[in-house]
């Protein structure tokens, strides 16, 4: 077994809690039981069980094909087209044949059952595993057998996902009271347990065909309105509470050679006068779309309160340049998040022209001390060497900033 597989079998044993057994399907045949008649039933780990980043059902091909299509969605145009590929053999009853990697799931209750009984009606998932780091954690598309989507379900697998399925589930909960004029949030449909483990199950927001990636302009109007969720507060940083608990933050972090730079920069970082607020915390092109109209954003795990305005244009902003390289899309990234930060828009809620810098220095240093926390390098996340690339942009960002505030005074 690789790790891959070891996670694989782990994750069986939170979902199935009968376990789950790896195999190969014999070639020509189509295993697989029923999820009617509580017997044992087959899953296949796509691509393989040694590079998992979905599991289907065998014997439900026509909800099998919707969960690749939805998986796909956000991806890059080679993955999408991967997964239309994969679509087509699903809906043909190819796939069992042509995959061989096989999960055998035991009879006994199941998450299925549990999820049947919370929504009143019979549901079959398919398992979104995503690539490893260290906020890994299993999302469940919840179907009907004709591939209809009924929602989405998250469980925790340790304690870092238990921590972000609960804050979710609150997230959810106070944005159900929230007046969001453009954007439109999922509805909580169910929380509980499972297995000794936070579930929470929410409904699926209207994506498809029809929705786009935000416009920058829509992109600012998400920003903006999500920072009003509680009243923004324009005040000295020096005076903020997000400034206080930003260093006990980085003082939590114990001796880590990254802790002395991010603590210098901190305390660097020149007095300007910022509106704190509300972020969504992780907007990505993966957690959003849009119409003209509207835009749907989900994934609301890291909802926090009292932050620098902007730090969500500038989340979204960092994820877009670097996918296709980090050093240099963190590059063009220090021109573009500073054009977005001093958008009329940002303007109009607080931000001062020449604080932009001092904001993409605090947005940067929030980030490494949540890599750091999270232990997002050890985990193999892309973005997660602090040292590599972000502690360098934020020692020019430092004087940038110290230069901005200078000549707008």
């Amino acid at each position: 077994m690789n790790g891959e597989t070891t996670y694989l079998t782990g994750l069986a044993e939170v979902l199935w809690p009968c376990g789950g057994l790896l195999g190969r399907g014999e070639p020509g045949t189509v295993p697989g039981g029923s999820a009617k008649d509580g017997g044992t039933r087959a899953y296949l780990p796509v691509p393989s069980a040694h590079d998992p980043r979905v599991i289907l059902p065998v014997a439900d091909r026509y909800a099998a094909a919707r969960a690749v299509a939805a998986f796909a969605q956000r991806h890059s145009v080679r993955e999408r087209l991967r997964a239309a590929a994969l679509t087509t053999a699903f809906a043909s009853g190819l796939a069992p044949l042509l995959l061989r990697d096989r999960l055998h799931v035991g009879p006994g209750h199941t998450i299925e059952h549990e999820l049947s009984a919370a929504l009143d009606r019979r549901v079959v998932i398919a398992v979104h595993v995503g690539p490893p780091r260290a906020n890994r954690k299993p999302v469940l598309l919840l179907l009907t057998p004709a591939g209809r989507t009924v929602g989405y379900a998250k469980i925790g697998v340790n304690e870092l996902t238990s921590r972000l399925v609960r804050a979710e589930t609150r997230a959810l909960e106070r944005l159900a009271q929230a007046r969001l004029p453009e954007i439109t949030v999922p509805r909580l449909l169910h929380e509980g347990e499972w297995n000794g483990r936070p579930l929470l199950v929410q409904d699926a927001l209207p994506v498809g065909a029809q929705t786009h990636l935000p416009t920058p302009r829509q992109l600012l109007r998400c920003v903006v309105q999500i920072s009003a969720v509680e009243p923004v507060r324009v005040q000295p940083l020096s005076q903020s509470p997000y400034r206080a608990a930003l260093a006990e933050r980085i003082a939590a972090l114990g001796e880590r050679p990254e802790t002395t730079p991010l603590r210098a920069c901190l305390d660097r970082l020149p007095d300007a006068r910022l509106p704190f607020g509300a972020w969504h915390g992780d907007l990505t092109r993966w957690n959003i779309a849009a119409t003209p109209r509207r835009a749907f954003v989900w994934d609301w795990e890291r909802l926090d309160f009292g932050v620098p305005v902007g730090f969500d244009a500038l989340h979204y902003e960092l994820n877009e340049c670097v996918q296709n390289g980090v050093h240099p899309g963190v590059h063009r990234w220090l021109d573009t998040g500073a054009r977005l930060l001093r958008d009329p828009l940002v303007a109009a809620a607080g931000l001062a022209p020449g604080a932009a810098a001092t904001v993409m220095a605090l947005y940067l240093i929030d980030l490494a001390t949540r890599y750091l926390h999270d232990r997002q390098a050890e985990a193999g996340a892309s973005l997660a060497a602090v040292d590599d690339w972000l502690l360098p942009a934020l020692a020019g960002l430092r004087d940038r900033a110290a230069r901005e505030i200078h000549d707008a005074g």
